[in-house]
């Protein structure tokens, strides 16, 4: 009979942070982005969680809000560098596979000079997109595909586009 109220007592100290996120944290107005093997430069000035990782460039993820607990975390990196006391890092990677993830906080991500990458994200805020261009003549340049607030999935634009994280209208 104890163990059966021990384990009702942790079960309910369990569920009440996660019905607290829930209430406060995952808001209605959250947008997603999602990034298919992209090559070029991707933006995101979010609040919210962003994962991903990439094959080759460079992620600079700084943290807006250090000091809420919350941090990022770059694994992978072949040079990571840290700047303004450590809320902003950069990591390079030209071999193999660098991944990153960013969670429940105010970041803004820049990726560049990249190719593979691969990411989702969801919360509110903005992200600007540039592809690398496509050149149908040319095999072996497609520059990757995404999905804005479950929108369908299209290329990459060629020019700098931005789009707001918000969530898709009726929805």
């Amino acid at each position: 009979m104890r163990r059966l109220i021990s384990l009702t007592v942790l079960a309910i100290a369990l569920a009440v942070p996660a019905v607290s996120y829930a209430v406060e944290g995952g808001s209605s107005d959250d947008g997603t982005l999602s990034v298919k093997a992209g090559v070029g430069r991707v933006y995101l000035n979010i609040t919210g969680t962003v994962v991903g990782r990439l094959g080759e460039g460079y992620i600079r993820v700084t943290d807006l809000n250090p000091n809420d607990g919350q941090s990022f975390q770059l694994s992978g990196c072949e040079l990571t560098i840290e700047k303004a006391a450590s809320t902003t890092s950069v990591c390079h990677n030209t071999d193999g596979v660098a991944r990153f993830k960013a969670i429940g906080s105010k970041y803004v991500i820049t990726i560049f000079k990249a190719s593979g990458i691969f990411l989702s994200a969801v919360g509110h805020g903005y992200t600007t997109l540039n592809g690398a261009g496509e050149d149908p003549s040319i095999p072996g340049t497609f520059d990757g595909t995404f999905s804005i607030n479950d929108g369908p999935y299209k290329s990459l634009p060629d020019d700098p586009h931005a789009f707001p994280l918000a969530a898709p209208a009726g929805g």
